[in-house]
């Protein structure tokens, strides 16, 4: 059984026009898109269910338009790749769950990291991981980070 939360729906008009209008794009960007690499730095989990849900829409988006993206959790987005956590949530309106959306996202080859600072204060270990999902080490975090031609934060 998932767990709605009802919250008054408020729009983001710039997050309306970007689920509902696509731009029209020069088939040079397009074929660009497939050599990017994207990190979506999510640090938000139900204490922000608007922002999961957006973060995770938007990795979702890009994986599927040829970015290769990796989804970063920390603060309260590491309790997202545990497996002990319950991601049948949704947020306002919408029929769809955290968990449809971290699994579309995975199985469309997202990656998904977790700082290991926050997944250790979360008690987070590798035993508990969701599938696709790891805890890096500071040099990944730095690699990840430096080696993104986008960063997206939620």
């Amino acid at each position: 059984m998932k767990t709605r939360f009802v919250i008054p729906l408020v729009l983001c008009l710039g997050c309306l026009g970007i689920l509902l209008t696509q731009p029209e794009v020069a088939p040079a960007k397009q074929d660009s898109a497939t050599s990017q690499a994207a990190v979506v730095h999510l640090s938000h989990f139900t204490d922000d269910l608007h922002r999961a849900s957006m973060g995770l829409k938007i990795a979702n988006l890009m994986q599927e338009n040829g970015v290769a993206t990796t989804l970063f959790l920390d603060i309260e987005g590491a309790r997202i790749g545990d497996t002990r956590q319950s991601l049948d949530v949704v947020w306002g309106a919408s029929d769809t769950t955290l968990a449809k959306l971290y699994n579309d996202f995975v199985a469309n080859g997202g990656v998904v990291v977790v700082c290991p600072h926050c997944a250790k204060a979360a008690g987070l270990d590798a035993q508990h991981l969701r599938k696709g999902a790891i805890i890096a080490t500071q040099g990944d975090i730095v690699d990840l980070f430096v080696t993104a031609d986008k960063v997206v934060d939620y």
